[in-house]
């Protein structure tokens, strides 16, 4: 009996195996079938679809349709909407700092596959696993390859954000209240922005003058205006805004509701370098 249970087993096993070499070398034809017949798609075709009503991003070389996932992802939708239209890769392999997305959404991905990413020549664009577009040209990369030579490298090693162009977004309850973007040069914040800044349905960007509230319109804009060329440092301040903004018409630091500033300013630092300089 025990030597017809083994035997068996050892079927059983080599059965497995069998199917999961054969599934394999399947995915791995159906792969290379699929690249080939491609429809090939230039950045400034994907830059096209940068909405929830037509959402493309490119990850590893291949460009994926997921307007129809848009409404059905986990996160808040704008999250997601800050990487339509462009090179994905960096968000795609970074879900959380270091973390890529799991092999049950990279099945899923599959579904949404259109095309492949090619320069205006047609020759297809692949950056490496966590490399965004607009990466270190090779011959710098081979002449910048230690901590000494490579400023890049030197900051991430300690801990430092990098130059480049920002973004992040404050988010409660689903809703966007506060979304900026500014500029990093040598830590110091450059161009500082709003793409949206809102609260209990009032937009504050169309908010104009003699409107109830845009004195605390006015106070957004100092922040901004008193951040510029500022070390990153000085985000801190807004903790405290009366120690950065004025009190316009007896508007209260309470009203302005720094904190959130500071939640999107430090959301765009833990998302990374939108785009390098």
């Amino acid at each position: 009996m025990n030597k017809i249970a083994y035997s068996a087993f050892i079927a059983f096993v080599a059965s497995l195996l069998t199917l999961v070499s054969v599934n394999a070398l399947s995915e791995s034809e159906r792969e290379d079938r699929d690249d080939a017949g491609l429809e090939s798609i230039t950045l400034a075709e994907l830059a096209e679809h940068d909405s929830a009503e037509s959402c493309w991003k490119a990850i590893h070389g291949r460009v994926y349709d997921i307007t129809d996932y848009v409404p059905d992802h986990p996160t808040e939708e704008e999250v997601l909407l800050e990487w339509c239209g462009r090179e994905s890769t960096e968000g795609w392999d970074n879900k959380r700092p270091g973390v890529p997305h799991s092999p049950r959404a990279e099945a899923m991905l599959e579904r949404y596959l259109i095309g492949r990413l090619v320069d205006d020549t047609g020759e297809p664009l692949e950056p490496g696993p966590g490399e965004p577009t607009g990466a270190m040209p090779e011959r710098q990369a081979e002449e910048a390859t230690s901590p000494a030579q490579d400023e890049r490298l030197a900051r991430a090693l300690l801990g430092l954000p990098l130059d480049g162009h920002y973004r992040g977004v404050f988010i409660d309850r689903g809703s966007i209240q506060v979304n900026i973007t500014f500029d990093l040069r040598d830590g110091h914040i450059e161009s500082l922005a709003y793409r949206y800044l809102a609260y209990r349905g009032v937009d504050y960007l169309a908010l104009e003058e003699g409107d109830e509230l845009y004195p605390v319109m006015l106070q957004h804009r100092q922040i901004a205006e008193r951040l510029e060329g500022a070390p990153i440092t000085r985000i801190f301040a807004l903790y405290e805004p009366a120690s950065l903004v004025d009190d316009i018409d007896g508007y209260s630091g309470a009203t302005l509701r720094g904190a959130k500033v500071i939640s999107a300013i430090r959301d765009a630092l833990n998302r990374g370098v939108y785009a390098w300089p």
